[in-house]
């Protein structure tokens, strides 16, 4: 029987831009105009009162559907600015046994809060089954793409599940077919500020639009081939700009993020960005945007477009200075390539940051290839000035359904059956990949830049580093061991 209500609930997150489930309300929409929705985004929430206000949902709402939307899982991040990841490297890297100390009390309050953080994201969706039996419930999200196959059995079994992004299931769920074409969301404000009371709570935020889904490269850590599939799918360029005007003119949003795997994939996304650049030109929008892109594939003409359309902080995802340890990530791009796609948005007149995304201790790492990435930053300081490039340091999460994974389980890194959402502390150091012999060296180095201020921190990680491999050096040419 098809459904005449339907209640979409993002479960607890950090908050940032609904675009997933706006796009799913959309989609809704266009399957079914004649399904009424109520979006309720518990990231709005406090933490005392979720509950509750899915309660009052359903109770002021009478959905005939709940679709549970869980976008974050694993709260550890591989990244500098994590306070999970630096209590960790502290813990276990730094010389003080009082630092040590407060990362250790600090690191049991992560793992609770780690643990609280699912379990109650576990305890809404099931206390929300309890309480209505003869409500069909569905849950889905990022989250559930990745772990569904292991918190499934913490779930009641009456709840759907769907661990996919194919949509057809929840369509079939709801009684409808799905729309034509999936790729198009055909976002309408109107309805979605109808949908979400509480829309202005993020008309000041960074918007996050999506023009294609799918990622055709095989990076060994990346899960966005998992999650989208390797075929690339692309939005009608004319409603990605429809869509950026109807927030620019009426939200008076500025500020975009292109939320694709990669905005520029490939050689055949250069047309279809192209498209979507002209027209904001076109459409004279005051905006600025950015995304993660592949700077090799941008020629002369795309740089000139970028540059006028108002590309700001520039993400760059080298990951390294060393073509060799590119090559071992199965990134399938060349240094050298990227540096020319680089001095083309220089030659453009680009102002902004370049923030150079630098995995630290990816396989094929060596203390040579650490060498080459110090010198392909000061390589790119050369051409953008010191202040504008941003070393942004991060670790590979070692996730499953990916190549690292394999990888970290064949050399004895991880063991068969290894939990992925442990909170164990060796457990959280082996997930964020940074093993012997230089992860003592590279811990050692973020450590002593975790003691400063945040700013800069990417800065005096390297500068660190540099600092511990050039006394290496002098060691070893004295003959000490």
């Amino acid at each position: 029987m098809a459904v005449a209500r339907v209640l979409v609930v993002r479960l607890p997150c950090h908050k940032v831009f609904p675009t997933g489930p706006f796009y799913l309300i959309s989609l809704i929409h266009r399957a079914a105009p004649e399904v009424e929705q109520h979006f309720l985004d518990l990231a709005l929430i406090g933490t005392a009162s979720p509950l509750r206000a899915i309660e009052e949902a359903i109770s002021h709402f009478k959905p005939d559907l709940v679709a549970f939307s869980w976008r974050d899982l694993q709260i550890f991040s591989p990244q500098d600015m994590d306070s999970g990841l630096r209590d960790a490297f502290v813990f276990f890297h730094d010389v003080s046994p009082l630092r040590r100390l407060g990362a250790a009390l600090r690191g049991l309050r992560d793992m609770l809060l780690y643990n609280s953080t699912i379990q109650r994201s576990l305890r809404l969706v099931r206390r929300t089954c309890r309480r209505h039996p003869a409500l069909p419930i569905a849950l889905g999200g990022t989250s559930i793409r990745i772990f569904g196959d292991r918190i499934q059995r913490l779930l009641p079994r009456r709840l759907s599940l769907f661990a996919d992004s194919d949509l057809s299931g929840f369509f079939a769920m709801m009684g409808t077919l799905p729309p034509s074409d999936s790729i198009e969301p055909a976002l309408s404000l109107p309805f979605i500020e109808k949908t979400f009371p509480r829309w202005m709570e993020y008309r000041n935020e960074m918007i996050g639009i999506q023009t294609k889904q799918g990622c055709p490269h095989g990076c060994i850590y990346c899960l966005y081939g998992y999650l989208e599939g390797r075929n690339v799918r692309r939005r009608n360029p004319d409603c990605v700009v429809n869509e950026v005007r109807g927030y620019a003119e009426r939200w008076g949003a500025r500020r975009f993020w292109f939320a694709d795997a990669q905005l520029l994939s490939g050689s055949l996304d250069r047309e279809h960005l192209c498209r979507i650049l002209e027209g904001i030109l076109a459409a004279n929008l005051p905006i600025q945007w950015s995304g993660y892109l592949r700077v090799h594939e941008v020629d002369e003409n795309l740089a000139s477009l970028m540059v006028r359309s108002g590309l700001f902080d520039l993400e760059v995802s080298v990951n390294s200075g060393s073509q060799r340890v590119v090559d071992a990530l199965n990134l399938g791009f060349s240094i050298e390539d990227a540096v020319a796609g680089l001095e083309r948005l220089a030659r453009a007149g680009y102002a902004g940051r370049v923030l150079l995304n630098l995995s630290l201790n990816a396989p094929g790492e060596t203390e040579q290839s650490l060498g080459e990435t110090l010198a392909f930053v000061e390589r790119m300081r050369g051409m953008f000035g010191r202040r504008r490039i941003v070393p942004v340091i991060f670790f590979l999460a070692i996730q499953p359904h990916t190549d690292l994974e394999l990888i970290a389980l064949a050399a004895g890194h991880l063991d068969a059956g290894y939990d992925p959402l442990s909170v164990a502390p060796l457990k959280v150091l082996k997930l964020i990949y940074n093993p012997p012999p230089l992860g003592r060296l590279i811990g050692r180095a973020c450590v002593e830049a975790f003691a400063g201020p945040e700013k800069d921190r990417g800065d005096r990680i390297l500068s660190s580093l540099e600092s511990q491999l050039s006394a290496r050096k002098k060691t070893l040419a004295h003959g000490t061991p």
